[in-house]
């Protein structure tokens, strides 16, 4: 999974981005642009709990990257531009950073501090963003049309004309009600709305002590439905946190009245906002955590382990892990009859542990 952040100048979505990577962070560029690059394995109390029954030689936690990306800035150039950012490109979704808290040292770009503003501002932003792209090949091929020469990809021109109304009714692509032809057809234009939106609400310690959906009920009222993911939490916190021992971060975490970090809870919301589970494999050689998503069927889960397997699926052998804990061994566990054997329509369910049959 990865996952691109975007928010305004002194929005904290930098300090987030440092949270997230756990400070574990390079910079690069991308047209120009200076953008920050970070991995983070994903905590899995299960996996962990898999390892030590097993004691692996190898261990290797599901993953997420994060792009930091360059800040949205009123008045931006030439629109279309942070679409076209080449870092930006294959991010499965977005996480907007938006601003809740005062400090009178760090100005506020609109000179207020007032979030659900802020993000309306936001996602005109995007929208517009993605209008330049979608209205300047548009209208490429409507130039063509009126000189009598057909759309060489009648999908994507249908997709065009849908997207374009759906902007200019300031709604996310995501929401145009494309066909997966035209989806696909419009795939190669990695349109910002056109992915699932994850907003975060940057407040301050005080505010993490109220409850989280009167923070961002705000937020999620300037958008229709359905409702968007949206979290609250304070970046300058959580970055805090990522530079400190576990221990002292737990410490830490007790006095503000923290109970979960914010790198688990974004990583949850993005897996629920994408539709993701993760499935294990497991053996004295390694204990792994694969990604796919909710719904994915037995051979697609083969062919995210390796093309070959999914090529040459035969069947799978499926236990779940609360069955094979509670067992203490995959022996028992088959003794008792709790490892299945599951065929092409099987769909993988979150926490599946898998051994993959198959033949090339």
């Amino acid at each position: 999974m990865k996952l691109g952040i975007l928010g305004p100048p002194q929005s904290g979505k930098t300090a987030l981005f440092t949270a997230l990577t756990r400070g574990a962070a390079e910079s690069g560029s991308a047209r120009g642009e200076r953008v920050h690059l970070g991995s983070v394995s994903v905590p899995d109390a299960r996996l962990e709990r898999l390892r030590d029954l097993y004691q692996p030689k190898k261990y290797t936690p599901a993953k997420v990257d994060y792009v930091d990306a360059p800040a949205v800035e009123k008045p931006r150039g030439e629109r279309g531009g942070l679409a076209a950012l080449s870092a930006l490109r294959d991010v499965d979704a977005f996480v907007l950073v938006v601003r809740a808290f005062e400090d009178p040292a760090v100005p506020h770009f609109l000179e207020s501090v007032d979030a659900p503003r802020d993000a309306s501002w936001l996602a005109g932003e995007l929208l517009l963003e993605d209008l330049a792209v979608v209205e300047r090949r548009l209208e490429r091929i409507e130039k063509a049309v009126k000189v009598g020469k057909k759309p060489e990809d009648p999908n994507e021109y249908e997709a065009l004309k849908k997207v374009t109304a759906c902007l200019e009714s300031e709604k996310p692509a995501l929401q145009a009600g494309l066909t997966a032809a035209q989806e696909r057809s419009i795939r190669g234009f990695q349109l910002l709305s056109g992915r699932p939106w994850i907003w975060v609400v940057n407040v301050d310690d005080a505010a993490l002590k109220t409850a989280e959906e009167a923070t961002v009920a705000p937020v999620r009222k300037r958008f229709p439905e359905p409702a968007p993911s949206a979290i609250a939490l304070s970046a300058k916190t959580e970055a805090e946190l990522a530079a400190l021992s576990e221990e002292d971060a737990r410490e830490f975490m007790g006095v503000l009245g923290i109970t979960e970090p914010g790198l688990t809870r974004m990583i949850r919301v993005s897996y629920d906002a994408l539709g993701l589970l993760s499935f294990f494999t497991v053996g004295p050689d390694e204990v792994r955590a694969w990604t796919v998503r909710r719904g994915a069927s037995a051979p697609e889960a083969a062919g995210a382990i390796h093309s070959d397997l999914e090529r040459g699926f035969i069947r799978a052998e499926v236990i779940a892990y609360d069955d094979l804990i509670r067992e203490g061994t995959m022996a028992k566990a088959r003794e008792r009859g709790l490892l299945r054997t599951e065929g092409r329509d099987y769909k993988v369910q979150d926490g599946d542990i898998v051994n993959i049959r198959f033949s090339v």
